[in-house]
């Protein structure tokens, strides 16, 4: 069973005078080390986190630094219009006030549709949710994410902090001059909109205790949607794409894939030395290796077409 962890949040965020960046940045670095330290340590007492000043004005900076700062939701309003007529400490006191009191509720995302690139005539479905709840995603993310990496794998490498896709091609190459001639290339359909919330939700409570952080998040997945033809639809399944939180959301929910596959390749597994994968190969067993993108992904293989056709399979 999970060790229950009640978190000291004011020896993380102690009333020192430094910015707020730095400030979120420690607060970041002692979440991430503890997490590291104690892989079935669960977090009570994050919620104060997310609503510290500090946050919440780092989560503004970063909200507004976006390229869809200017793209409102439900209520219209954009970035710009906090700044200029709102203005943002107003702004934050409000929504820190109607956090702390439990009276913070997101609104429906409003549904826009976009071409899908490559001339597919496809399209892709997006939820722009409303500032205020954009900033409430990004405060969550700052906390949620430092504990959920320490338990990420290293084969997936989109939406994470210091990781790009091509460092995902780099090492796909890599294993290409290693062996691992057969390539299974795969997404998962529909993968934002179809994640189950009652799984997602029992992966983030292996990590997460405090039970207003994780009414939120459950909050954010239930919200609803306003789409283009002005109607409201609720959301039983997804996290929508435009979301701040939505794709560390859905790292968590893939998360499982990751682990089932990388297992082998972790101590004492299967194809964790050299010489266990020599083992392997001299009774035509097969290794493999993944790399994955957000919800696309490659499994390759050094063996056959059987094996990998097998491994689809067993993903599948």
């Amino acid at each position: 069973m999970p060790k229950e962890a009640p978190l000291n949040s004011g020896a993380l965020l102690e009333t020192v005078p430094v910015g707020p960046r730095q400030r979120v940045s420690e607060m970041q670095v002692k979440l991430h080390r503890w997490a590291v330290a104690d892989p079935g340590r669960r977090f009570d007492d994050l919620f104060n986190l997310v609503h510290d000043p500090a946050t919440l004005i780092v989560a503004f900076d970063r909200v507004a630094g976006n390229r869809g700062a200017g793209t409102p939701g439900v209520d219209g309003l954009t970035a710009a219009d906090v700044e200029e007529t709102l203005g943002v400490p107003g702004f934050l006191d409000d929504l820190r006030a109607r956090l702390k009191a439990g009276a913070f509720r997101p609104l429906p995302v409003r549904e826009k549709t976009i071409p899908k690139p490559g001339g597919s005539g496809k399209v892709r479905r997006l939820g722009i949710p409303t500032i205020a709840d954009r900033v409430v995603q990004a405060a969550l993310k700052l906390v949620l994410e430092p504990i959920f990496e320490a338990d990420f794998k290293p084969v997936s490498y989109g939406f994470r902090p210091k990781r790009r896709a091509q460092d995902a091609i780099a090492e796909i190459h890599l294993y290409g001059t290693c062996g691992y001639r057969w390539v299974l290339d795969a997404d998962i359909a529909a993968c934002f909109d179809e994640i189950d919330h009652v799984a997602l939700m029992d992966r983030v409570r292996r990590r997460i205790k405090d039970k207003r952080v994780l009414a939120l998040v459950k909050a954010f997945l239930k919200s609803g949607l306003l789409n283009e033809l002005g109607e409201l639809q609720d959301t039983y399944t997804g996290t929508p794409q435009g979301g701040i939180l939505s794709p560390l959301l859905a790292n968590i929910a893939l998360s499982g894939l990751d682990e089932h596959l990388h297992r082998a390749w972790e101590s004492g597994g299967e194809l964790s030395t050299e010489y266990r994968r020599g083992r392997r190969r001299a009774k035509g067993l097969p290794s493999w290796r993944l790399v994955r993108y957000a919800d696309d992904f490659v499994v390759l293989v050094h063996g056959t077409r059987q094996d990998t056709e097998a491994l689809r399979e067993e993903v599948v």
